[in-house]
């Protein structure tokens, strides 16, 4: 039975403009798409092609919804209405479940499903393996595996074969292919660690992998970095065990500089100028997240109140820099300060659970290595 098809558009106009380098650096492109055009109100999806102001490199696309209404002869924004897909692969969600939704694809069932985009593979027999691996409370593993295969029909084929004669091998399996690329990430984090004093790097490898910031955290939230007008967050996590959010603030390792200054008059130590910074910092976050709670619930769906946040920065140094890191926290409200020692410690931990999965036979890795490469 064929599936049904989205019935095609006919031809539409769009509008494409260059925006002046001079007021709009970020900008390189935007294209808009006119949805609805009336006297009073409009809706549009705009395309932003962004780029490094510094280095002219690409850094993107950012596809925004837009409602605007004409108050007093004046086109006015209107924010609860408007949001952007910052990042390509929201996008690319965005277009596979629209995809997936208009060609009936999507079970006519109460539930949780995945999208899994794939080319070329035996949908049946995935979905068996689905079905047979969700039973053993393994999705989460399946889908990570699936996400690196979806372009690799040969490879998703072979497991697709392996998993239907014996299910447990096909858990091992996916767990041996993201074994592999966790510990290549966890040592790009061991690199960084040691050598980079920018944070954009860490950035880039914790938005890569987001699992580094271990099982406390079930999601995360890129499109939710934006919250409050005006500010950027680093990192919005969803916490594992009641589903409220979390803000993650990353700094860096500090070159290894102590985080906290000794002063020998009194016996004791206070925090240096970088972790006082960043703590002032997210304070200013967590009060702008407070006040405007109603807003971002009634735009986002999310509620922050009371919201936490952490802090990762600099390493853990000697004996007394962690006692003194201990007390610093447990004088902190709402803020927990982690150093990058700890993110590493996680990071660890979670690859070791994964070393757990890993056949350990010689026939059981036999059968592994069948697979296409």
């Amino acid at each position: 039975m064929n599936e049904p098809r989205p019935k095609l558009p006919s031809p539409f106009p769009v509008k494409a403009f260059t925006p002046d380098p001079g007021r709009k650096p970020d900008i390189e492109q935007v294209n808009t798409l006119l949805l609805y055009g009336g006297p009073l109100a409009r809706k549009e999806v705009v395309h932003f092609a962004v780029r490094n102001r510094n280095t002219g490199a690409s850094k993107g696309n950012r596809i925004g919804f837009r409602t605007n209404r004409k108050v007093q002869g004046q086109w006015q924004q209107e924010p609860a209405k408007c949001f952007t897909l910052d990042s390509d692969e929201q996008i690319g969600r965005t277009l596979q479940f629209m995809l997936a939704a208009c060609r009936g694809s999507i079970p006519g069932a109460t539930g949780e499903f995945v999208v899994v985009p794939v080319e070329g593979a035996d949908t049946n027999a995935l979905q068996r393996v689905v079905n047979a691996l969700s039973r053993e409370g393994r999705a989460d593993l399946l889908a990570e595996l699936l996400a690196q295969t979806s372009r690799a029909p040969d490879l998703l084929d072979a497991l697709m074969r392996q998993a239907e004669r014996n299910p447990r091998l096909f858990v091992e399996a996916a767990a041996t292919l993201n074994l592999a690329r966790y510990r290549a990430a966890l040592a790009e984090l061991d690199r960084l660690v040691a050598a980079s004093n920018r944070e954009q790097d860490f950035q880039q490898l914790l938005t890569a992998h987001p699992w580094m910031f271990g099982s406390e955290y079930s999601q995360h939230l890129p499109g939710s970095r934006g919250l409050t007008r005006g500010t950027q967050q680093d990192f919005v996590l969803r916490r594992t065990t009641d589903g409220y959010i979390e803000v993650v603030e990353i700094k860096t390792p500090l070159g290894g500089r102590d985080l906290f200054r000794a002063d020998p008059s009194h016996q004791s130590h206070f925090a240096g100028a970088e972790l006082s910074a960043a703590v002032g910092q997210v304070q200013k976050y967590i009060e702008e997240l407070d006040a405007g709670r109603y807003e971002i619930k009634t735009r986002d769906g999310e509620d922050t109140n009371k919201i936490r946040a952490k802090i990762i920065i600099g390493r853990d140094g000697d004996e007394a820099q962690c006692c003194a890191l201990r007390r610093f926290n447990g004088h902190l409200h709402r803020i927990e300060v982690l150093t990058f020692d700890h993110l590493r410690r996680v990071a660890r931990r979670v690859v070791s659970y994964l070393e757990t999965l890993v056949p350990r036979s010689r026939g059981e890795m036999n059968e592994v290595a069948e697979l296409p490469p």
